[in-house]
């Protein structure tokens, strides 16, 4: 019976049809359950977090059925809102599964033999690919950019390593925005602002101001997509696609501050993406 129903289970794999069309490249995005009610992801749902209180053995369990349909041993980070940037060559040892996930807010990999993951609940994810000058994909890189991420350059962290280990200029490299809290839902302290600001003056336009709190503190609605195509504005605009989503007002992804809103614990949702084989496997 486990047979069968992990066999059925594969078939319904909750995945978002919103990925990026790139030749050699494989991308994935998760969503919060499956669309067939026959499966109950239970009150959890399709989490892949292992840190929100879901069973271990569920987590595992889903984690695998990911695995398979990316075709290859995933490189699960532990996220800390920072901008190192793990280079996943590191992984591709069969042991790598039984230590510890690596500290790190980004990845890079230049093979095939693994694909690179990473968990959001609002906080913006996004993936990387390196072409050569023929068009053809020699790397890839995934990144979490939550705001504090984002200020301390993540974004600018992940393309310089992808470039560096990929030879190629900044301009060869296209990046995806997958889904994040959207542009009016993720209101911010007037001390994200000013931050952003004084780091870059241009970014002023990512913020909106809004009403001020009962105690006189001014709020901001962020526009997380703005200030990512800020940070890569070096890549070129026709090389940074995806956006528009948000996480807080669709279902279809986990929500942190949406699980606060409700007293429920949110899971996390995974965008993935592996270099393929160039057989196209």
């Amino acid at each position: 019976m486990t047979m069968m129903i992990s066999k059925k289970l594969n078939e319904y794999l909750p995945l978002a049809d919103i990925s990026p069309n790139w030749p050699g490249v494989k991308v994935c995005v998760t969503q919060t359950g499956f669309d067939d009610p026959a499966f109950d992801s239970g009150p959890y749902g399709f989490n892949l977090g292992v840190h929100v209180g879901d069973r271990q053995d569920n987590v595992d369990n889903r984690r695998s059925l990911v695995q398979h349909e990316m075709g290859a041993p995933i490189v699960w980070l532990n996220q800390v809102h920072g901008c190192h940037v793990f280079n996943a060559k590191q992984a591709s040892d069969p042991d790598s599964s039984k230590t510890l996930a690596p500290q790190a807010d980004a990845s890079t990999s230049v093979s095939s033999d693994v694909a690179l993951a990473i968990m959001t609940a609002d906080c913006l994810p996004v993936v990387f690919v390196a072409l050569s000058g023929e068009g053809k994909a020699l790397g890839v890189a995934a990144a979490h950019a939550g705001w504090r991420g984002l200020h301390a350059g993540v974004l600018q962290a992940s393309v310089k390593a992808l470039s560096q280990a990929c030879t190629v200029p900044l301009t060869q490299i296209k990046a995806w925005m997958g889904p994040a809290i959207g542009p009016e839902s993720f209101e911010v302290g007037a001390e994200v602002f000013q931050a952003f600001v004084q780091q870059n003056a241009s970014a002023s336009s990512c913020f909106k101001l809004v009403n001020s709190s009962q105690n006189g503190q001014a709020k901001y609605l962020a526009d997380i997509y703005a200030l990512a195509r800020l940070a890569l504005s070096d890549l070129g605009d026709g090389n940074i696609e995806g956006g528009g989503q948000d996480t807080l007002t669709d279902s279809r992804w986990f929500s942190h501050r949406r699980g606060q809103q409700q007293g429920a614990p949110s899971g996390r949702f995974a965008t993935l993406i592996r270099l393929l084989p160039e057989h196209g496997a």
